[in-house]
């Protein structure tokens, strides 16, 4: 995986973080337990409101340092039909 050249600040990183472990839950609430990969939700009708103050990479890089820390696995690659 090719690295992003947007760096967040580490107080940008934390709060894009935080969002994105909000939605997840929330939607894992709403949803009975499926807790989708929170980037996907991103300009989508399911996009929490949560997720709004932030772009897509800022919450892609956010997911990506939930993965390192062990909070979130990487989604599977969408197989083609």
């Amino acid at each position: 995986m090719a690295r992003s050249n947007h760096n967040l600040t580490p107080d940008r990183l934390t709060e894009a973080a935080d969002a994105a472990l909000r939605a997840a839950l929330d939607h894992a609430k709403r949803r009975r337990g499926i807790a989708p990969y929170p980037a996907d939700l991103m300009e989508t009708p399911a996009e929490p409101a949560c997720l709004l103050p932030f772009s897509k990479e800022e919450v892609r890089e956010a997911c990506e340092f939930l993965i390192r820390l062990g909070v979130f696995q990487r989604p599977r690659a969408k197989r083609a039909a």
